[in-house]
């Protein structure tokens, strides 16, 4: 038994198949996003607020930079340990969104303080 929503599906799809056959580029439907996006300034203020909660972490040095979407963490550590921690809140923080690691790793030694 047919219906009319099959009736009219079936013109549609044989003219998107003769677009292709005859060389044409084929009609695309428009990708329609239809989940909300958080503003860049909401996510920078998620991944501050947890690297300052965190009591373990000095992240005064670290600059929190986020561009459509894509999180930058900058400035400096001293400790390699502290730089994970960061990059990890940052990502936890950030919600899956990608998270750039741009902080530079500063070791200081008893050498460098005589």
């Amino acid at each position: 038994m047919l219906t009319a929503a099959g009736l009219g599906a079936g013109p549609v799809v044989f003219a998107q198949v003769r677009a292709v056959d005859s060389g044409a580029q084929a009609i695309r439907p428009d990708v329609v996003i239809t989940a909300p996006r958080e503003a860049d300034a909401e996510i920078t203020a998620k991944v501050e607020k947890a690297l300052e909660d965190d009591p373990y972490l000095f992240a005064p040095h670290i600059d929190v930079v986020t561009e459509n979407g894509v999180v930058r963490l900058q400035g400096i550590a001293t400790d390699p340990a502290d730089m994970r921690q960061a990059l990890r809140l940052a990502r936890r923080a950030a919600g899956g969104r990608r998270v750039i690691n741009a902080i530079e790793l500063w070791v200081v030694s008893e050498d460098n303080d005589k």
